[in-house]
């Protein structure tokens, strides 16, 4: 990623963005799409902050962590496209949906069956909106806890108590399972792989 950085910024190489680009653009989208819920627009959002950071490329090599970057700068870009209304509801996070695939959380699922998978997707995707967006950010894009609260204005508690709300349900349905099937010693091992760690 820094070698990736530096040849955007003292380069100017144009191939090296177009790989830094193709790197975050569909996770930004994603993040993007989840709380204005408009194709077009979560596009043309994304497409806003890659130009405007081409057109600051000299700076990039600047920043200290550019995932927290680039999800600042698509929320807050996001933000500009909705109306007052909207923008209110965004905030909130009250409304948010999301895709929260479980191969996207860990690819160690090749390792779980059909059955068991398909159970912790269904417990993921019945979260509530706030704490399941706060478990895709902590989980899948391995944000720290301070990252995610500058983000979402809120505080490194509530996103303490987002995320053991998940951990309850999602290993619940995990110990349950593996306690039908008789198997109490892969419960702390797959327990640990759907833990956020910060």
């Amino acid at each position: 990623m820094k070698e990736l950085v530096k040849r955007i910024s003292y380069e100017e190489d144009e191939r090296a963005f177009k790989q830094f680009f193709e790197l975050f653009a569909g996770r930004l989208y994603q993040f993007s799409f989840s709380f204005i819920k408009n194709k077009s627009v979560a596009e043309e959002a994304v497409s806003d902050v890659f130009f405007k950071v081409w057109l600051n490329r000299t700076e990039l090599v600047n920043i200290e962590n550019i995932k927290a970057y680039l999800f600042k700068a698509t929320y807050n870009t996001s933000l500009n496209y909705l109306d007052e209304i909207k923008r209110k509801k965004a905030i909130s996070l009250e409304d948010v949906e999301i895709d929260l695939g479980i191969d996207l959380i860990c690819p160690e699922t090749e390792l779980i069956n059909k059955e068991l998978k398909e159970l912790i997707e269904k417990s993921i995707e019945d979260l509530p909106p706030r704490c399941k967006i706060i478990y895709k950010m902590a989980k899948v894009e391995q944000m720290k806890y301070k990252e995610i609260g500058e983000l979402l204005e809120i505080s490194v508690k509530t996103i303490n108590h987002q995320l053991s709300i998940a951990m309850k349900k999602i290993g619940g349905v995990i110990k349950h399972y593996l306690n039908e099937q008789g198997d109490d010693t892969g419960f702390m091992v797959l327990f640990q792989l759907f833990t956020p760690t910060n």
